[in-house]
């Protein structure tokens, strides 16, 4: 006798639900991520199902799937959200279909560029972005600290004002390079893939710029 047993996706639905589902190739991986573009089944659109769930097998404890089915339908309209549901999703599919039809293969081609070599680089870039954008900020000359700088805590110049960038996310060290005077400047990647920029530690240097 075997020391396990393997039941599959489809067989787990065969018969929990008593139907399969057969889907065209990519179309479920196609309306998957129109969905989640779309926020169709977002809990603030179909309710938090896991909480509903619970719910549910607290009253029913020895409930079918048709029973959980009828649950959700009478007590929380469950027929209207799906329908509005599938509206979102089928509406972003169409979205979709309409931005496949603008993809070129030179479209294809600086994204792939894109996500192979820069998105591979951003983890390096803060020094280049975030000291250039400083010094325009604060209308002052800027540069890049050397390699011996850099092994000293120095990032780059505003000015002649050294700073040291920090990541946030990383950091553990003091605030500030005491003995040289380095002021220390703290940044952290934004959700949308640009930079949050802490400025705080550089108020007290402002009226030397």
């Amino acid at each position: 006798m075997a020391n396990e047993l393997l039941i599959s996706k489809d067989e787990r639905r065969r018969i929990a639900v008593g139907q399969d589902l057969d889907f065209p190739r990519y179309t479920t991986k196609i309306m998957n991520l129109a969905n989640h573009t779309s926020k169709a089944t977002h809990r603030g659109s179909v309710g938090s199902l896991d909480e509903i769930l619970a719910e549910f097998e607290a009253e029913h404890p020895d409930a079918t799937f048709e029973e959980w089915v009828d649950y959700y339908n009478e007590r929380y309209n469950g027929e209207a959200k799906v329908q509005r549901a599938a509206k979102k999703t089928h509406d972003m599919v169409e979205n979709m279909r309409k931005a496949i039809d603008l993809i070129t293969y030179d479209m294809v081609e600086q994204w792939i560029e894109d996500l192979i070599l820069y998105k591979s680089y951003m983890g390096f870039d803060a020094r280049e972005v975030i000291i250039p954008k400083l010094g325009r900020e604060l209308q002052v000359g800027s540069k890049l600290a050397d390699p011996k700088e850099m092994a000293e805590g120095i990032s780059g110049y505003l000015g002649e004002q050294p700073i040291c960038l920090r990541s946030l996310k990383h950091d553990e060290g003091p605030a500030m390079y005491e003995d040289a005077g380095v002021p220390v400047v703290y940044y952290e990647e934004t959700d949308s893939g640009g930079y949050r920029v802490e400025m705080e530690e550089l108020s007290w240097k402002l009226d030397e710029f």
